[in-house]
Parts: structure tokens; sequence; C-alpha cells
């Protein structure tokens, strides 16, 4: 102790040895600093001192702070630090002294909004507070009042003058400046209030609105319930009262989007708060579209019943707001069926409004309207082109308000130099056509389905019906093309033979002749293409199955309620009745090398401002592998060039073309569809009867006796080509391919032999054969395995008394190889210009006396071919 005291210079460094006697609980750390502070206070005395003091009244935080200064400082200097605090320490909630006094205070905010959050550490710190939430949602309530009001204030209410300034939409072919036409049907004529009948407002009211004199423009219920079906998946609704159907005409359209809606409500709630509803209700049925061109209910009395809407009963005035949703769906001249159906239904509901009693209701019946006027604008042949693009338009969700008054530019597929084609090769037939002659051709781009040609008739105006695409005639030969696509894919090759003899019974006692009952012997299938041979494609139908034949058409795009369209084996002879359209569309598919797509006629629709509408979109699917397709094309070439169609050869400049003719029984259709490369046409031609309910058979004309597919349906088809692919490159088909599943072979090698030769033979007055019997295919050349012919006739010999045996060069007066007359034909020899064995007119199929009306008059339905006939094209 003593020692301690001791007053020397060395005083300093025996304090400063004591300070490192410190406890143990010091860290090292400590100490070194400690050190530093000693070694520090040696180079002065008086700071030797102040620091023993310091070190003896905090032995840890503060003696600590003080040794970790730099050395080279004052020991004033060391204690300044210790009073600062950071900005994160802040934050932290750290103080630079007496921390602990300060536990469990709130920091202060460092910014206004409190973001991110002081005195939270990660990540509740980004988390916004419940005061700043709050706020920011009453910031976004005042904004939306505050834009509802001033939309409100802003909106005016249309008045009823206001719709005549919709505009026309106007319909372009495919290069989108040659105008098609336009859509403008305009036609109204407004009435007062007091002048609107009251039969007609309280059938309004029950069916479009109910709660009309209740609501205020809007229905909170029919909005929910509308919100909800559109959450569920269902067709998008809107809830719309009269009002809203009266308000959103103003916009030229059904608004669909919420925003459309909120503008539509907006508008309905000012119209509400200054018009009466009775006024409202006026001016909803002076401005609505009720079809047939007219708009409003004066417009619409005349249109349907001839008469001023003063006059219209109550049954009439039910029908015409039984219309309204869907003019043109709805019209009685378009669906009777569904038109009563709606017409029931706003009388049964007026009955529950207790606008009239049930007695009242019964004893009203449907009332008789008026034929519709077909608009002027659509007279001609293009006519049915703009006819088909409303249709279009309509199957894709536009209404016909929409399409009359909205202005759009319509650019359609309509190639304008091949339907100027189209036109002229239909005007080109002879002048002795008959009156009631018909036709319907279509020309498709096979790699997109874009229609680039159509004709549905001289003039839409005088016969609104598209031979086109309503009409319907019996198939004949043209629906062999789907027994050998059936037949390839299921192993099948070309040249596999079929028992070409004719006649031939099959099982069930179907009996089925080739013209001038022909005998072929064994054939191909190819040469039975070619040819057109009856008997050997029912034996292929049979093997293969009626069902793959008829499932074959529909997966290359048939629909499947084509009218005598069934599993039966007589449907390879073409009892089925398709449109030209449909049948363009599948013979596509073999085109495209078996994808099939949807012919359509509408490219694009642009709003008047530019914006996008509609745009077509292409979707492909897979009917038929492509090496089948590629192998029925390489057999579809043989009627264009040794069959029926083989006049195309000229015509066409040498250009490969692929197709098949047919004629149906009694020669009440005729047909040729074909294709290259580029471009499949199909032309159909028929008569329909008198009542307009059947087909009757083809009146001879322009020099031909007999109207088959080989005739003038082959001729035009090739007008419409030949002019259309001019200047464009000539492409071939692909040559034929091994197949995998080449199992079920039937070919043989006929030995060889020498074609003997009639000791006479007449010139021909018009053409050559397409088809001779040659003795290549006799049934005397049968394999041992097959049974042969007892006889064989001597080549130079020639019957007496009647015609030459199959294995003869038959004479020329022998029909075309696609052509044959019906049953009840007389027995003269058919023309010198046409030739045996390829279209029989008679198919195989029962008489046609009970047709199945199509879509308007003069449409066979086709019938089941289950009796026995004679069969062919």
């Amino acid at each position: 102790m003593s020692e301690s005291r001791r007053p020397s210079s060395g005083g300093g460094n025996r304090r400063a040895a004591g300070v490192r006697r410190t406890p143990s609980g010091k860290s090292a750390k400590g100490g070194a600093a400690q050190g530093s502070s000693r070694r520090g206070s040696s180079k002065s005395t008086g700071s030797a001192k102040g620091t023993s003091r310091t070190s003896s009244k905090g032995t840890s935080g503060a003696g600590t702070g003080a040794a970790a200064s730099t050395s080279a400082a004052p020991a004033s200097s060391a204690k300044r630090p210790t009073s600062r605090t950071s900005v994160s320490a802040r934050h932290a909630g750290a103080a630079p002294k007496g921390a602990g006094n300060g536990r469990g205070k709130k920091v202060a905010a460092t910014n206004f909004l409190n973001y991110p959050r002081a005195g939270r550490k990660n990540p509740w710190r980004w988390i916004p507070s419940l005061r700043m939430i709050v706020g920011a949602m009453a910031l976004f309530v005042l904004a939306g009042l505050g834009f509802a009001v001033w939309l409100y204030n802003d909106t005016e209410v249309p008045e009823p003058s206001d719709f005549a300034l919709a505009q026309t939409s106007r319909v372009y072919f495919a290069d989108g400046e040659t105008e098609m036409g336009k859509f403008s049907e305009i036609n109204r004529t407004e009435l007062p209030a007091d002048e609107i009948p009251d039969n007609v407002k309280q059938a309004v009211v029950a069916s479009e609105d109910s709660s009309f004199y209740e609501n205020r423009g809007v229905s909170p219920r029919g909005i929910v319930r509308a919100f909800v079906n559109n959450l569920q998946g269902g067709a998008r609704q809107g809830g719309s009262t009269i009002t809203m159907q009266y308000v959103e005409r103003y916009y030229t359209g059904t608004e669909t989007s919420y925003v459309g809606k909120a503008k539509e409500a907006i508008m309905a709630l000012k119209a509400d708060q200054e018009l009466s509803k009775d006024e409202i209700l006026s001016r909803y049925l002076n401005t609505i579209y009720f079809g047939r061109g007219a708009y409003g209910v004066q417009e619409a009395s005349q249109a349907y019943f001839g008469k001023n809407a003063s006059e219209l009963t109550d049954a009439e005035a039910a029908l015409l707001v039984a219309v309204i949703p869907s003019p043109s769906t709805y019209d009685p001249a378009n669906d009777p069926e569904k038109s009563t159906q709606l017409w029931d239904r706003v009388i049964t509901r007026q009955v529950a409004e207790e606008q009239m009693t049930p007695a009242e209701a019964d004893a009203l019946e449907f009332p008789t309207t008026v034929e519709p006027n077909s608009e002027n604008s659509l007279g001609g042949t293009n006519g049915y082109l703009l006819s088909q693009v409303r249709n279009e338009l309509i199957s894709e969700g536009f209404t016909e308000d929409e399409i009359n008054t909205g202005g759009f530019t319509i650019v359609s597929t309509i190639d304008p130099a091949i339907q100027e084609n189209t036109v002229q090769a239909v005007e080109n037939l002879p002048e002795d056509r008959p009156e009631n002659n018909r036709v319907g051709t279509v020309t498709m781009d096979p790699s997109t389905g874009a229609i680039r040609g159509m004709y549905g008739g001289a003039d839409y105006v005088t016969q609104a019906q598209n031979d086109a695409t309503q009409s319907r005639m019996q198939a004949g030969s043209i629906f062999k093309t789907f027994t050998l696509i059936a037949a390839l894919e299921d192993g099948y090759p070309l040249d596999s033979r079929w028992d070409g003899d004719s006649p031939k019974t099959f099982r069930g006692g179907w009996t089925v002749k080739n013209f001038n009952d022909i005998d072929y012997g064994r054939v191909t299938l190819e040469k039975a293409t070619t040819s057109s041979i009856n008997t050997a494609y029912a034996e292929a139908n049979l093997e293969v199955g009626p069902e793959r034949t008829m499932e074959t058409a529909i997966s290359l795009g048939l629909p499947e309620k084509t009218p005598g369209l069934f599993p039966d084996a007589s449907n390879v002879l073409g009892s089925a009745s398709p449109t030209v359209a449909e049948m363009a569309e599948v013979y596509g598919s073999i085109a495209s090398g078996g994808v099939h797509r949807d012919s359509y006629v509408v490219q694009s629709v642009t709003r008047p401002d530019g914006s996008s509408r509609y745009e077509h979109e292409t979707t492909d699917t897979q009917g038929m592998d492509e090496e089948v397709a590629i192998n029925a094309t390489v057999a579809l070439q043989g009627p264009p060039t040794q069959g029926s169609a083989r006049d195309l050869q000229n015509v066409m400049g040498g250009r490969p073309v692929a197709g098949k003719t047919g004629t149906s029984e009694s020669f009440r259709s005729a047909w040729f569809v074909g294709f290259t490369p580029q471009l499949v046409t199909a032309v159909g031609m028929f008569q329909p009867s008198a009542d307009g309910t059947s087909e009757e058979t083809l009146t001879p004309f322009g020099g031909e006796q007999n109207i088959t597919g080989g005739t003038f349906p082959t001729q035009i088809w090739g007008d419409i080509m030949s002019t259309s692919l001019e200047g464009e490159e000539y492409l071939e088909f692909p040559e034929e391919v091994q197949l995998d599943n080449e199992t079920q072979e039937r070919s043989y090698v006929p030995p060889p032999t020498q074609e003997p030769e009639p000791t006479q033979a007449p010139e021909p007055t018009q053409e050559e054969p397409s088809e001779e019997p040659t003795t290549e295919e006799p049934t005397t050349e049968e394999p041992t395995t097959e049974e042969p012919t007892t006889e064989e006739p001597e080549p130079t010999e020639e019957p007496t008394t009647e015609e030459p045996e199959p294995t003869e060069q038959p004479p020329s007066e022998e029909p075309p190889a696609d052509e044959e007359p019906p049953a009840d034909q007389p027995t003269e020899e058919p023309p010198a210009d046409e030739e045996g064995g390829e279209e029989e007119a008679d198919a195989g199929l029962p008489e046609v006396e009970d047709l199945l009306p199509g879509e308007g008059q003069g449409l066979g339905g086709g019938r089941e071919g289950r009796d026995g006939g004679r069969g062919g094209d």
C-alpha cells in the first residue's frame, strides 16, 4: 500500500498497471485499448491524471469508449463522439445515453407518410400502416365521386334525331379498295308519344323490362344477375333496362364491356331524371331495330303487316316485340317455329303483368306477315356476297343494328378478278338455258379457307336464296371420293382390284349396274375412280363399311346433319344432298394435304376510328394423313385427264387438275368439284320443281340431251379456273407414295394380251370416248384364282342384234364414261359424244318422288338409298 502511494515519476505507470489488473471479464480488445490509452498518457503528465479519473468512474462503457478513440486525439476530443447518434440508430430505437430510460416510447416519423414505418424492423417497416390504407381508400372514393359528378353533368341525353347520324358500313373486295356494297338500312318514321299504340307499349314493357315504371333507368338486380352470370362463364349479359337499351343505341352498337355499360348506366340515370317514363318508352320504340330494314314501330308495322302502327292488333304488337332481341333470326320468314315460341312468351308475360286476361290470350292467333322486300342495294350477283358477309358477321357476334349503323370498313376475301371470272363463266352458258336452271359455284383458297369467288344466282332481289350456300342437291359420284379415301386409310392401295362387272347383286339384294351394263372385269381402285365404275365402288364401300365412307366425309368437313347422309351401302353413289360451298370446303381438305379449314368470307372489320373490331383467325384440323391425301389426289387426276372431264386438258393448258364429276339419278343434278394446288372450285347445277320442294330432271339445252357433270358444270369450272390462274405458276401434284398401312393388297399383274379391234367403229360426232373397255381388263383375263368365263367372244365378231360384249371395243354411240341415262330413259342409243362407263345417272338409288326439302325452293334433301337401282354417278 505505502509503495503505491509513493510520489515518483513512475506513479502513473503503477496506476496503469493497476488498470491492467481489472477483472477477467474485460475483453482482450478492451485491454488493448486501455494499453493504448496508457501509452498515450505517458506523453503528457497532465493527461495521465485525467485518464485515471475517467477509468475509475466507469469500468465498462465509458472507459472503453475513451480507449477506442484514436491515440493522437486529446482527451477532451474523445468525449464528443459519445454524444452523437446516427440516423439508423435512431430508427432502431437506440439512444446515446440512458437507453434503458427511453424504452417503450414511440419513435417519431421521419416523413409525412411515415413510410417506411419508423421504429419497425424488416419486413414490417415496409407494410403500410392502417392510417395510410384508410387514407388512400378515402382519396380514391373522393376521386371517383368527383369523376362521376363531372361525367354526369357532362353527359347529354340523346334525342331520337341523333340516331340518324349513324354511319354507313362499307364492304370491300379483298384488295381493300374496290367497294362491293354497303349496309345502311336507315328507314325510320318517328311517331309522337300519343300516337304509339298502348298494346305495343304494354307488350314491350312486359317482355323487355317489367320493372320499367319503378326503376331509375338501371336495374341493380338485373346488373347483379348479369354479373354473376358473366362470372360463371355464361353468355355476357348487361342487365339492360329499356332506358339502357335506348341510350346504348346512341353508341351505334351494343356495349358489352363493363366500362361501356357504366357509360350507358350514367346516361340512363340522367335520362330517367330528365324525361318522363312515357317519353323514354316512345323514344325507345321509335329507334329500336325490328328487322327488314325497319327502325321504329311505324316502319316495322309497314314491313311486317303492311299497315300503320295505329292499326296493329294485340297479336301483331306481340310479334313485333318478340323479334326485337334478334330481328334477323326471329323473323317469321326465316324461322317460323322460333318466332311462334317467342310470340307465345310475350303473350304469357303480358298475362302475368295483368295486361290481358288468360281468356283474351287464348283467343289470340299467330298473325300472318307479308313477304319481306329485299333491299335494292343488294341487287345483282354482289347481293349474294353482301348477304354472306352479313350472315358471317352475325355468326361472329355482331348485331344487325351494329352492322347497319356502325360505320365499319369491312374487307372481304372475295378477289375481284376471280369474282368477275365466275360471273362471266355462268353467263357463257348457251342462250337457250332454261329459266329455272340454277347454278351455284364457290372458289376457295385451300391453304386458308378464304372464299375467293362465289355465284349464288343472277339477282339477289328477285331470288334471295343463295344457290352456292343454301341450295342442296344430290351429290352423285362426287361422293365416291370418300370411299376412295376410306379404302386408302384402311390399307387398300390404288392398284388393289375390284369387280367391275355389271349388273352385280350384293348381299341384301342390292343390285348395282354400270352404264350400259358394261363389264370391266377386275379393275384397280385408280381405274374405278377414273371411269367412275359403280359396281367396283359398291364392292369397295361394302368392304370398308358404309360407316367409314360417312365418317370420312364428316372428318373432311361435311356437316353431320347433311340431308341424306346415312351409313347405308348406297351412300357411295351420292345419296346425300350437300351444298356447293360444303363440297368446296371438303375437297379443299384434300387439296391442302388433309388439313381441313373452315371456309370464310370476312377478313377484317375496322371501326371508324381505325381500331380493329374483328380479324379472322384460321383454325386447322387434320382430317386425314397427308400421304393418304396425296394418293387420293393421284386417283382424282384420272377424271380430268381420261374421264368425262378430260376436255379440261385443253382448257387448262396442261395445268395439273384433280377432281370428280357427278350426276344424280334421272339427271336431277350435275356436279364437278376439282382443284389445282392453288385453288379449289365446286360447281353444282340443278332444277327445282314447280312447287320448290324437290329437284326435277334437268331440261336439255345447248345441244346436250343429258345434262351431266361432264358437260356444263365442267365447262363452267374450266372457264373460272383457267382465267383465274392466268400468270400463276404451274405447280405439280406430289407423286404417289407407298403407304405404311397397305396390308390389304389385292393387286395382280394381268398377262400380256393384244387389244382386239372391232370390225366396225363409227367415227364419233363430237368427242372420243374417254374410257373404252379393252382386253386389258376383261373378265376372260381373270387369274386362275378367279372364276373364269366359259366363253371368250372373238375380237372381230360383232353381234347383229345386240350391243357388243364388254370384251370388245364399244361403238361410238356409247355415252361418256361419266354419264348414263335414268332407268326410265327410252331405248334409243345415247348420243355419240357420250362414253360408256363413267357417269351413271341413276346412282343405284331409289326413285326420287319424295325428296326431303332443303333450305328454300328446289332443294332436294337426299334419300337413304336403301333399295336397289341402277349404279353410277
